[in-house]
C-alpha cells in the first residue's frame, strides 16, 4: 500500500519536475517504474483502475508505450531533442490527467516560434483553458466581432 502511494505522489510530482527541465534534468529510470506499476494495475483494473472505461484503459496503455518508446535506450531528458521533450511531458499529463479524471486540468505544451526570431520556445496551458480561449474566439467570430479583412 505504501508502494502505491509513494508511486501516485511520484507521478503527481514527475510532470511538475519536468516543467522546469529547462534547467534540470529528469532521471527516466523513476518514470519507468512508476509507469510500469500503473501499466500492471491498469491490466488487472484494480484499485482506482477498477471504474476506468475500457477505451479509456486503451488508450492509457498505448499512450504509456509511446512513452516507452521515446526512453528506450535513454537515461534523463538530457538525451532528448526539445519536442521529444515536450512530448514526454505531455504524455505524463496526459496519463495523470487520465488517472485522476480531470482533462481540464492536464497541462498541453507546445513549442512556438518566436515572432522575429529562429529560436522555439515552450508555451504550456491547461486543456481547460485551450477550450476556453477556442470557445471564446468562436463566440467572437459568430457574433461579428472579428471580421475577415478581406
Amino acid at each position: 500500500m505504501k508502494l502505491r502511494v509513494w508511486a501516485l505522489s511520484l507521478l503527481l510530482v514527475a510532470p511538475l519536475s519536468y516543467a522546469s527541465v529547462d534547467r534540470g534534468v529528469l532521471q527516466f529510470e523513476s518514470i519507468r517504474s512508476q509507469q510500469s506499476e500503473i501499466r500492471a494495475a491498469v491490466k488487472a483494473a484494480n484499485g482506482r483502475y477498477k471504474e476506468m472505461p475500457q477505451n479509456t484503459r486503451g488508450e492509457l496503455l498505448a499512450k504509456q508505450d509511446q512513452l516507452f518508446h521515446l526512453m528506450d535506450g535513454k537515461q534523463s531528458t538530457q538525451d532528448l531533442n526539445e519536442d521529444q521533450k515536450t512530448e514526454v511531458f505531455n504524455t505524463l499529463e496526459w496519463i495523470e490527467a487520465a488517472i485522476n479524471s480531470a482533462d481540464d486540468e492536464r497541462m498541453v505544451c507546445e513549442r512556438r516560434p518566436v515572432l522575429g526570431s529562429n529560436r522555439k520556445e515552450r508555451v504550456c496551458r491547461t486543456a481547460g483553458q485551450i477550450r476556453a480561449e477556442r470557445e471564446s474566439a468562436r463566440e467572437r467570430i459568430e457574433s461579428g466581432e472579428v471580421r475577415s479583412s478581406q
